[in-house]
């Protein structure tokens, strides 16, 4: 299955670099230095997560996103909206990553 997600340097829906697809999901996220805990996964693309959690993370703090059955993918706060976050990903998924991730929980439309 080909990804439908576009990624470039000008891609303009809300100064993102690539389209975000709508999920829903649980994952596990670890800052650095601390115990994970569960975060509800609300979009992802090839190089950044949005999710909820009630968490005090901060702008610039170092996390690891699990996502279920995949390794911890090394990522960093880059925005934050009351408890809805946004990560970007130290690096940017393999596109067959991405759509695995996208079939098994994209969210109904």
């Amino acid at each position: 299955m080909a990804s439908n997600a576009k990624i470039g340097t000008r891609w303009d829906h809300e100064g993102r670099r690539a389209e975000r697809l709508d999920v829903q999901m649980q994952a596990a996220l670890r800052p650095s230095g601390a115990k994970k805990f569960s975060v509800d996964v609300i979009d992802i693309s090839v190089v950044g997560v949005g999710f909820g959690s009630a968490a005090n993370l901060h702008i610039g703090d170092r996390v690891w996103l699990t996502v279920p059955g995949m390794a911890g993918l090394e990522s960093h706060v880059v925005w934050r909206n009351g408890h809805r976050y946004g990560c970007e990903f130290i690096h940017p998924l393999y596109v067959a990553v991405f759509d695995h991730i996208i079939q098994l929980y994209r969210k109904s439309a």
